[in-house]
């Protein structure tokens, strides 16, 4: 090697050797990670429709309206009892198997 990337490497190591270490307060890391915390402010999904409290909600909903129409339309076959009632009571035509129709 040359005699001047010797003298460059030796006095890089001799300025190693003279780095003192760094004294540190003791209340530092606290102060920092009380500074971390206060910038990291929380962030709204993009899309809040996508979450799944929103979800659920709407699932409830759809399975509400459901259970709704089923017990609807099996309470709906009374009224058509009485439907065929009135018609007989009135002669009108209950079936539909007329030639006509």
């Amino acid at each position: 090697m040359n005699e001047t990337n010797k003298n460059k490497i030796e006095h890089t190591f001799k300025v190693l050797t003279q780095i003192d270490p760094v004294k540190v307060s003791p209340f530092f890391r606290h102060k920092v990670l009380q500074e971390i915390a206060k910038e990291a402010p929380v962030k709204q999904p993009l899309f809040s429709w996508l979450m799944p409290q929103f979800q659920l909600a709407t699932l409830s909903l759809i399975l509400c309206l459901n259970i709704g129409t089923i017990f609807y339309a099996f309470s709906s076959s009374k009224e058509t009892t009485d439907l065929n009632i009135f018609a007989k009571e009135y002669a009108l035509q209950t079936s539909t198997n007329s030639i006509l129709n």
